[in-house]
C-alpha cells in the first residue's frame, strides 16, 4: 500500500520526538477521546494523521503546553458539578420497579 501511494517506509530514526496515540493522550489529559479529537480538530491539540482514517498521533511535549492545558480545563469545566446526580436524573424509571 505504501509503495502504491508513494509513502516512504517508516524510519524510527527520522521520527521527530516521541509521539503517542490520541487515545493515550486523552488518558494522560484526563478527558475522553471524543473531547481530545475535538481539541485536535480545533487546532488546540497538535495532532496529525498521516492519511485520512489512520490513527491520530500527538507529540508528547505538546501535552504540557499552555494552550492544551487551557483547552482541557474548558472541557472539564463543561462537566456537570454533580456528575452522579446528573446521571441519576437521566435514567428512565418505571413505576413499581
Amino acid at each position: 500500500m505504501r509503495e502504491r501511494l508513494g509513502i516512504p517506509e517508516y524510519d524510527p530514526t527520522k521520527a521527530a520526538g516521541q509521539m503517542i496515540s490520541l487515545m493515550k493522550a486523552a488518558e494522560q489529559l484526563g478527558i475522553c477521546v471524543g473531547s481530545a479529537k475535538s481539541l485536535a480538530l480545533k487546532g488546540i491539540l497538535p495532532a496529525t494523521q498521516i492519511l485520512p482514517g489512520s490513527p491520530w498521533i500527538v507529540p508528547v511535549e505538546a501535552l504540557t503546553s499552555e494552550a492544551v492545558r487551557i483547552g482541557v480545563q474548558r472541557v472539564i469545566d463543561r462537566r456537570p458539578k454533580f456528575y452522579e446526580d446528573y446521571q441519576y436524573d437521566k435514567v428512565i424509571r418505571l413505576p413499581g420497579i
